[in-house]
């Protein structure tokens, strides 16, 4: 395993603090259904108030000295999810990607792209990021009302929003759909650059429901969600959310099962490679010198020419390279196995259809030393592979596909022969794959 920086006070706190979890959690039933969706409003402001009580599928690290002085401050004094990146995944998977206030290069503004986000968590029903996006809603001014408007039909704001607003429930829910006439819905109300920014926004907040969503992360205390509930749309039903099925009759709604129709053949993934590469570019790219300049030693291990999913990221000088670096560390450093992590990005991309990452996994799993017949078996019963190795590609493929509907009991299953920092890195990879196939798709960027 690799071994984690810590000072001497961590270190001794990590050690008591994991043996006390693992003591509890022995103690706790592990379930084995997923977190139902909240179906009105009322359901929603309750659902976040309780996720305060949320059990943590790993555990929570211990609260540094100075997190301790924090604690209770308020605002985002200390976040459980930044603690969890920090403590678990290497650090080159915790260098930034996700876009600030005043973020150089993005034009459409912090509340913008906050509903963005709340659209896509209700999407995926994470319910700790839909928290965060209340709240940081909430503190930029935005009224209870106009924040509950966004889980109805957005037939009451402009059209450029419900442009943006059903691209962002397009690529988080339905991402076989996404095609050029996605990107022309947006062109009568945004430039090449906007559009990409939402693009990359989208594609953000759906990696980071993953990384949240399946480890349970609980909310912060101090967050209050129940005073601002206006009563006008307590009953109002979601129109964002998937809703499915009851457990039992008159209960609380699980997802809806996202819909994947069964894979392709060989044959038909080499034609879709082809089509692939014939698209028409889209979308505006930096130039490859531009991109090399911005992004400095990031570029160091990438291909010549730069790839087109370089160009793109690097138009944004901060979280762009920041998210360039985290993609390629995502493939280089950490604990799992490289050809692990590169069959998680094949099995990721199939079950999207994304098919610049499909072409993009392929030569990847090739350069390891995978042969096509092992490729294609990835796509059938995976009989060659070791239990534990198809266990894992299960985990990604529901976590890509219906992330509302990961367990405890999936999580504990993987623990039960991988390491916690190994779950969490897992998770994050599967994360970063999600972002990967919905940005290139959403972009119908060409294979090189």
């Amino acid at each position: 395993m690799r071994q984690l920086s810590r000072s001497r006070w961590s270190i001794l706190i990590m050690m008591a603090g994991v043996l006390s979890a693992s003591i509890t959690s022995a103690d706790e039933d592990v379930s084995d259904q997923p977190n139902p969706i909240p179906e009105t409003r009322a359901d929603l402001k309750r659902a976040l108030e309780a996720s305060k009580q949320a059990k943590p599928r790993l555990p929570l690290p211990p609260l540094s000295p100075e997190e301790r002085e924090r604690e209770g401050a308020g605002a985002w004094s200390v976040v459980h999810n930044g603690r969890m990146r920090r403590w678990y995944l290497p650090d080159g998977f915790t260098s930034g990607g996700f876009p600030k206030r005043d973020e150089p290069g993005m034009t459409l503004g912090y509340p913008f792209q906050t509903k963005l986000f709340w659209i896509v968590s209700r999407a995926n029903n994470c319910t700790y990021c839909l928290g965060h996006q209340e709240s940081k809603l909430e503190s930029v001014g935005v009224p209870e009302a106009e924040i509950a408007l966004l889980d109805g039909d957005w037939s009451g704001v402009s059209p450029a929003d419900r442009a943006a607003f059903e691209m962002a429930r397009t690529m988080t829910l339905n991402p076989l759909e996404l095609s050029e006439a996605h990107l022309d819905s947006l062109r009568s109300w945004y430039s090449d650059s906007q559009i990409a920014e939402i693009l990359y926004v989208v594609a953000s907040f759906n990696a980071m429901n993953r990384w949240t969503g399946a480890l349970n992360i609980p909310q912060e205390a101090h967050r209050d969600y129940l005073s601002t509930l206006d009563p006008a749309f307590a009953s109002v039903s979601t129109q964002v959310a998937p809703l499915g099925p009851a457990r039992k009759p008159g209960g609380p709604r699980l997802a809806a099962p996202q819909a994947r129709p069964p894979l392709e053949s060989w044959d038909e993934v080499m034609a879709k490679l082809e089509e692939c590469r014939e698209r028409p570019i889209q979308l505006k790219l930096v130039s490859s010198d531009e991109a090399k300049a911005r992004l400095g030693g990031h570029a160091t291990n990438l291909s010549e020419p730069l790839p087109h999913w370089v160009r793109l990221l690097a138009q944004f000088p901060g979280v762009g390279v920041e998210r360039v670096a985290i993609l390629q560390a995502v493939k280089e450093e950490g604990s799992l196995d490289p050809m692990l992590r590169a069959q998680v990005a094949w099995v990721s991309a199939r079950q999207d259809r994304a098919w610049y990452a499909v072409g993009h996994a392929l030569k990847r799993l090739r350069s390891l030393g995978a042969s096509d017949v092992q490729i294609q078996a990835m796509d059938g019963d995976r009989a060659g592979l070791e239990d534990q190795d198809r266990q894992v590609l299960a985990f990604a493929e529901g976590l890509t596909v219906d992330p509302a509907l990961i367990t405890d009991a999936d999580v504990e299953r993987l623990r039960s022969f991988l390491s916690d920092q190994e779950v969490a890195e897992l998770i994050a990879v599967v994360a970063e794959a999600v972002f990967f196939n919905r940005l290139t798709e959403a972009a119908v960027l060409p294979l090189e």
